[in-house]
């Protein structure tokens, strides 16, 4: 008995660390003197024993006729989900769309083996929503560059380790700047065994995560976040390039923009990976990044959208209109 309530205590001592003090496995791991796979099967355990009442998160209402109807006007997409809006704000509206793709990824998270994932605030709302598991035989793959210097958790490099700490997972970085100067700098980058290694397993991805960049400036990543000024934002504009990420560079027809920018300018996986990858998912809301959204579906690499009904009535006018 007595080795059972010890049991017991390091199960809710750990749990209070994880949920109440917000310590990352890791750290809990060198605290305790532990490996940080044994931190994520004791939080398994831990729920399994019921010393931690996990929420479930109920997602407001969706719509199966928008879900059906972006399905047949896009066949390339295998699985829809729209969240109904109703008179919710942007925040809330992410916060939804983020439940919705967790429980999406959740049921197909038995068949997964590496995951990939670049940046974007409804990702960051579909990891806030994952719940904790130990999966020591998964690999996350950062897709997307990064410094490491965002001053805000919901982008950049800081998901895909917080993906991987909640999965106990192992997660392969992508150490570069997300925008260099030349050719000549970018060739440099490559060169770099481990940003190699890390763009050649993203090939290798049963899925990708992604994002979906905004048209607006205030809503553009990299302009947002230092990495570019203002002129090289209109120079990436009046080129098209919209979207956080190479497989997004679409316009509004589905055709590839300006591929010599891309591959000068930006450093993450590209179309040809991208094609490599089984599945893609695209978590994205809000009628500001319906057109985006739209070029993405066109450049058909998307398979799964997760977004809103806002931003599902206007792709499906995009549509209509381009028809």
């Amino acid at each position: 008995m007595h080795d059972f309530e010890n049991r017991l205590e390091l199960l809710a001592h750990i749990a209070s660390l994880y949920y109440d003090q917000d310590k990352n496995q890791q750290a809990i791991a060198d605290e305790i003197g532990v490996t940080r796979s044994a931190v994520s099967r004791l939080l398994t355990e831990a729920h399994k024993r019921g010393i931690v009442e996990h929420i479930i998160h109920y997602p407001w209402r969706t719509s199966t006729d928008l879900e059906r109807e972006l399905t047949s006007k896009f066949p390339g997409l295998k699985h829809v989900r729209v969240l109904i809006r109703q008179n919710k704000s942007y925040d809330e509206m992410l916060k939804g769309i983020g439940i919705l793709a967790s429980q999406y990824f959740s049921s197909i998270l038995p068949t997964l083996k590496i995951v990939g994932i670049t940046w974007g605030t409804g990702l960051y709302q579909m990891v806030k929503a994952c719940r904790p598991l130990s999966r020591p035989d998964m690999e996350i793959i950062q897709l997307i560059g990064g410094t490491g210097t965002e001053r805000t958790s919901t982008i950049g490099p800081l998901l895909a380790p917080t993906l991987a700490n909640c999965l106990g997972c192992t997660c392969r970085f992508l150490h570069a700047p997300l925008i260099v100067k030349n050719e000549a700098t970018r060739r440099a980058l490559l060169e770099d065994p481990t940003i190699r290694e890390t763009l050649d397993r993203a090939g290798q991805c049963d899925l990708a995560l992604v994002g979906i960049g905004g048209i607006r400036p205030e809503l553009y990543n990299p302009y947002r976040l230092g990495y570019i000024t203002q002129e090289e934002l209109k120079e990436l504009q009046r080129e098209g390039i919209v979207g956080d990420v190479a497989g997004h560079h679409y316009d509004i027809h589905g055709e590839i923009l300006t591929q010599s920018l891309i591959n000068c300018r930006w450093v993450g996986i590209s179309i040809d990976t991208l094609k490599k990858i089984k599945s893609v998912m695209a978590v994205a809301g809000d009628v500001q990044k319906a057109e985006g959204i739209y070029g993405a579906l066109q450049g058909r690499h998307i398979n799964v959208l997760i977004t809103d009904n806002t931003a599902a009535d206007r792709v499906l006018e995009l549509y209509h209109m381009y028809s």
